[in-house]
């Protein structure tokens, strides 16, 4: 099962609690076999990918750059936290662009987005998983707020209208209070 990880992607602010938090989810991806997709960049799905890194698991990291050099130099990325990584970006294509299509391609080669805290980028990573049809575990909690909470007020907003009933076009959405929940639905999603 490929499982994208969706959410903050600034290092400076980052609790050792929320750390840790990450931690627990990229060992458990990979003890099961789980391969985690990430931006390849820091945040978030850097300390998920880059423990899943430590514990074994695949992580494969979709970059924006064209090459190595540019996702070290230009973007000054990290390459720690992915045993592989994908470069999307194309000749004379704007670095916007770049970014909106590796969280495309991120969003459609997986099988479960998980999404924690983040902001116009987890809220637009969001949206493209939610047209693709994806299943969505939002942790639900303080440690994670941001994007996940306005992506939740959208979809009960459209959720709820009686004039659209269909509009969420088969996506599942997941509310996990924490990460230790966000595994559990993970291991059930696994065995369906």
């Amino acid at each position: 099962m490929k499982v994208t990880i969706y959410g903050g992607t600034n290092n400076e602010n980052y609790s050792k609690e929320e750390i840790a938090e990450c931690d627990k989810l990229g060992k458990f991806l990979a003890k099961s076999d789980m391969t985690t997709l990430t931006g390849a960049c820091y945040g978030y799905p850097y300390y998920v990918g880059r423990a899943a890194v430590k514990h074994g698991g695949r992580v494969i990291g979709y970059s924006p750059a064209v090459d190595l050099e540019e996702h070290i130099e230009k973007y000054k990325f990290p390459t720690d936290g992915v045993s592989e990584l994908e470069f999307i970006a194309k000749d004379g294509v704007s670095k916007a662009d770049n970014f909106l299509r590796r969280s495309m391609d991120m969003s459609s080669f997986s099988d479960v987005v998980v999404a924690m805290g983040g902001s116009w980028g987890t809220y637009s990573e969001l949206i493209f998983s939610f047209f693709y049809k994806k299943t969505i575990i939002l942790v639900d909690n303080c440690k994670f707020d941001g994007a996940t909470q306005a992506f939740l007020k959208t979809w009960e907003y459209f959720d709820q209208r009686e004039n659209n009933p269909h509009v969420h076009l088969g996506a599942t959405i997941w509310h996990a209070k924490d990460i230790a929940e966000t595994c559990r639905l993970l291991e059930r999603l696994k065995g369906e």
